[in-house]
Formats: C-alpha cells, structure tokens, sequence
C-alpha cells in the first residue's frame, strides 16, 4: 500500500461550505419539484443534493459522525433553499449562472478536501482518490438513484466528472509528488477544475462514449 503525508493542511471556508451546500439543496428542489414531488420529497432530494457526497465519504472513512450532522446550520441551509425552491420556482432559470459558477468552483473543492481528509486518515493515495471523487459527485449520483434516472456522470457529455479527476490528480502531485504546502496544492488543482469546468461550458467540451470508437 502506497502511503503518503501532506505538508500542512487545506481548509474548507465554512462560509463557501455552506453557501454551495444552500445552492446544491435549491437545485436540487428544484429537480424535484420538476418531477412533481410533493414537500417531502423536494426536502429528501435537497438534502441527498447537497451533502450526499459528505455523508458516503465519512460513513465510508468510518470517523466518527459525518460533518453534515454535527453542525446544525448544514441541515438548515438545506431546509431553507428548499422552502426558497418552492416559493421561487418559477424565476428558476434567472440563478443558474450563479449555481454554475459555484458547482464550478466547489467540485473541486470538495474533491481536495475528501483526498486530503481519506490521507490525513493514513489511507493510500489511490484509496484517497476514490474517496475525494466520491466526495465531489456522490451527492448527484445519490440524488438520479432515488429519483430513478441514469446518472449523467456515467454517459458521454460535458466535462464535469473529469474535472474533479483532475483537480484530484494535482493536488496529489504537487502537495505528495513536489511536497508544497496543501493550502497551495489545494488552490491550484481548484482553479485548474473551476477553469476547466468554465472551458467546458463556454467551448462545449466532452467526453466520448466509447462505442463510437468502433462505429468509425
């Protein structure tokens, strides 16, 4: 088992934290009010939304209780974009630049902070990957199983899951391979995943489906 240690630590802005978890709730909400849930159902489907990714990855690092469930104000963000979802969904469209530019940002936050969080733990560099991409997109995966729709984490499309792939791959080269400090490490692999997702967008770029490879 390949282990490694970082130099320093990377820390997740609880201000940021929280403002992406109230902006993944309301898409969230907003999803499952298109599907014509009712209250219950546009709470559940906000709250896999937005902290998904974080309850697998502590239930999996198996260390102590997930961080969603200690600090009351991640379960009233949840609650909150809910009740905005509901009372707003008709103006819906007019928030998805800002939703955009903060899943941009936050998938590769949360993909850092899971992989450091698994190492810190004294887990192999590849048993933290996993763990950090887990962290970045198990929240929408939770959110297309309940909601019974074929993940679009799994099909051929615009960069996304690729990003946190690659936010993941540099922070462990430069703060494992170059030894720089985590918060430096951290910062780039994020704006190299923010970037990469904006140039996604903006260029349409994707990934191809691998059966097109043998239908040249």
């Amino acid at each position: 088992m390949i282990q490694s240690s970082l130099q320093g630590s990377y820390a997740l802005p609880t201000f940021f934290d929280l403002f992406a978890v109230f902006l993944f709730a309301f898409s969230g909400s907003i999803k499952a009010i298109d599907k014509e849930y009712d209250f219950i159902g546009i709470f559940i489907i906000a709250m896999v939304t937005s902290t998904g990714g974080s309850l697998i990855r502590d239930t999996l690092l198996q260390h102590g209780t997930p961080s969603p469930l200690l600090d009351y104000r991640y379960l009233l963000c949840v609650f909150v974009a809910g009740i905005v979802a509901m009372f707003l969904y008709k103006y819906h469209k007019h928030f998805n630049f800002l939703i955009n530019i903060i899943d941009a940002i936050s998938l590769g936050m949360y993909a850092v902070f899971g992989t450091q969080k698994a190492l810190f733990l004294g887990l192999s560099i590849f048993s933290a990957f996993i763990i950090g991409f887990i962290n970045a997109i198990g929240g929408g995966m939770l959110r297309d199983i309940l909601m019974k729709e074929e993940s679009h984490f799994f099909k051929a499309g615009q960069f996304y899951a690729v990003n946190s792939i690659v936010a993941i791959t540099i922070f462990l080269i430069l703060g494992i391979g170059m030894k720089l400090h985590a918060e430096t490490s951290a910062t780039i692999a994020i704006v190299v995943a923010t970037l990469l997702r904006y140039l996604a967008v903006k260029f349409d770029l994707r990934t191809v489906a691998i059966k097109k490879w043998y239908s040249k």
